[in-house]
């Protein structure tokens, strides 16, 4: 008998926790290639977005014409998703410069950041019963992009003095 009761509540736990599950509709556009995989981070709750409790799930799908789409069914709460474009694989978002990544990302809400994480304010989203879409457009880090920049600046001034100094050494060679 008590293993009667025991499989009934186990069965009216499972039916509870399936209706009252939500599902989480993520799509990720901005990737300038579909090399690598898109990585996706989902934490619930300010406790996991912080790093004071595990992340609630992470995940890797492909890219497809510079879109990656997905979804996760998830119990009714708080959540926010930290995305990345893991261009080699390595299921780390690549952080060698001063900790500023070097590869795309974005948060759920279009929420955005240059230097540490958005407040969890701005990226929590709720999930209830039925479909919570998500949008994320990834994007480069302004710093990175702007040294990125400045180093191109810099080699392409060096270039432009050694033609000048090329050209006036030859010019010179003829007066």
């Amino acid at each position: 008998m008590q293993s009667a009761v025991r499989i009934l509540m186990l069965s009216a736990n499972l039916v509870c926790t399936a209706v009252a599950a939500g599902e989480i509709d993520l799509t990720m556009t901005g990737f300038g290639s579909d090399e690598g995989m898109a990585r996706v981070v989902l934490m619930r709750g300010n406790d996991s977005y912080t790093g004071d409790e595990p992340v609630t799930l992470t995940s890797s799908v492909p890219i497809h014409d510079g879109t990656a789409y997905w979804s996760a069914e998830v119990p009714p709460g708080a959540y926010a998703i930290i995305a990345h474009h893991d261009r080699n694989t390595n299921n780390a978002l690549d952080r060698p410069i001063l900790q500023l990544p070097l590869e795309p990302y974005g948060y759920s809400n279009g929420a955005w950041t240059s230097i540490g994480l958005p407040g969890f304010d701005d990226v929590a989203f709720t999930v209830g019963e039925g479909i919570a879409p998500q949008r994320i457009t990834m994007r480069m880090n302004s710093f990175v992009t702007l040294i990125r920049t400045a180093a191109a600046g810099v080699f392409a001034l060096v270039i432009l003095v050694a033609v000048i100094a090329i050209h006036r050494r030859c010019a010179l060679r003829y007066i």
